[in-house]
């Protein structure tokens, strides 16, 4: 009853013209049909692609959106800092730049049916998952040159089966090496972090097709 109520509140404070429906719930936080149907659309936005919303799109977009809510909490409990109103400026200009200038990026707003603070609220999301990485993760994370080395070798394997010519050299490789190594590491320590937190949260799928 108290998380039903609190779901009410929340639908008529946000649209009070829309009656939405609850899709999933993250411990004690909500994930609404429109919030979903948002951020299908905010990325249909970011990508300069036209909506999709089958049911691997809709599952992809809860995923993400679970995701959020669970690097949320814990960027909360561990009191790191969030993304700040000028970081999300910053990012939503980026995005303005990319799609053309304010009057472009007005008619896709338009053309997506979605308002400037609709994007900027999923923007820090994007950028509290950011940060979340870089201090959780980052720090920890490292690439010895014998690390390095043995992905070279692998690298120069794979290049003489398709390419003509020699390889770049270690020492030209090393760094773009190492940068994705440590890349394919935090991915990797993010992956496991995600799946442990999905364990000790209960995450309740109303609409079942999310599963």
């Amino acid at each position: 009853m108290r998380l039903l109520s609190l779901f009410i509140c929340l639908s008529l404070s946000l649209h009070s013209e829309i009656i939405d429906r609850l899709a999933i719930a993250v411990g004690h936080r909500i994930i609404t049909q429109l919030q979903l149907d948002e951020e299908l659309r905010v990325t249909a936005l970011l990508n300069h692609k036209p909506v999709v919303r089958s049911l691997e799109e809709r599952r992809e977009a809860a995923d993400r959106l679970v995701e959020q809510l669970l690097i949320k909490i814990d960027m909360e409990l561990s009191q790191y800092p969030m993304p700040s109103e000028g970081d999300v400026d910053k990012y939503l200009q980026q995005i303005v730049d990319s799609s053309g200038g304010a009057e472009e990026f007005a008619k896709a707003l338009q053309s997506f049916d979605l308002s400037t603070d609709v994007v900027r609220r999923h923007l820090e999301l994007q950028l509290t998952e950011l940060r979340f990485i870089e201090y959780r993760f980052r720090p920890d994370v490292t690439a010895s040159d014998a690390d390095v080395e043995a992905a070279y070798a692998r690298q120069v394997a794979g290049w003489k089966q398709s390419h003509n010519g020699p390889p770049p050299t270690l020492e030209a490789s090393r760094e773009p090496l190492r940068a994705m190594l440590i890349e394919e590491r935090t991915d990797a320590a993010l992956n496991t972090w995600l799946a442990e937190s999905r364990k000790r949260i209960a995450i309740a799928y109303f609409d079942k097709s999310l599963e």
